[in-house]
Parts: structure tokens; C-alpha cells; sequence
């Protein structure tokens, strides 16, 4: 049976509990900055799907095009 909302939520708070003080400091300030950002954004019901659908299935960069990318305009010669 899958673990409820809240049951995650606590895992999640023991698991940052276990971390060093400065890494838990940093955790709260995320969150507590994705929580404003939710909680007083001016999204409709559809664009706060959309986001979270989106957060739910990130994309990322190739690590070679990134490194493509910085080559193509790094100020430093190789």
C-alpha cells in the first residue's frame, strides 16, 4: 500500500533532520521560498497544474551540450 501524503512528508522532515545543521538551513529557506512561490503566485488552477506537472517531470541538458554551450562562450582559451 502506498505511504499517505503525510506519512511522506514525515519521512521527508526525518530524513532533513539527519543532515548537518547548515544543509538543514538551507532545506528550510527552499522550501520555505517554493512555498511563497505556491502559496502567493497569481497562477490559475491550469498553470499551477502545468508547473507542477512540469516539476514532476524535469528535463535536463545533455552533459555534453552544456559543455558545448560553456565552450562556445567562455572567455578563456583552450
Amino acid at each position: 500500500m502506498p505511504k499517505t501524503l503525510e506519512d511522506q512528508l514525515s519521512d521527508l522532515v526525518e530524513a532533513v533532520k539527519a543532515l548537518p545543521d547548515e544543509t538543514q538551513e538551507a532545506l528550510v529557506e527552499e522550501f520555505r521560498d517554493r512555498l511563497a512561490d505556491f502559496t502567493h503566485a497569481d497562477l490559475s488552477d491550469a498553470q499551477r497544474q502545468d508547473v507542477e506537472r512540469r516539476l514532476a517531470n524535469p528535463r535536463y541538458a545533455e552533459p555534453e551540450k552544456v559543455r558545448e554551450f560553456f565552450a562556445r562562450y567562455s572567455d578563456t582559451e583552450t
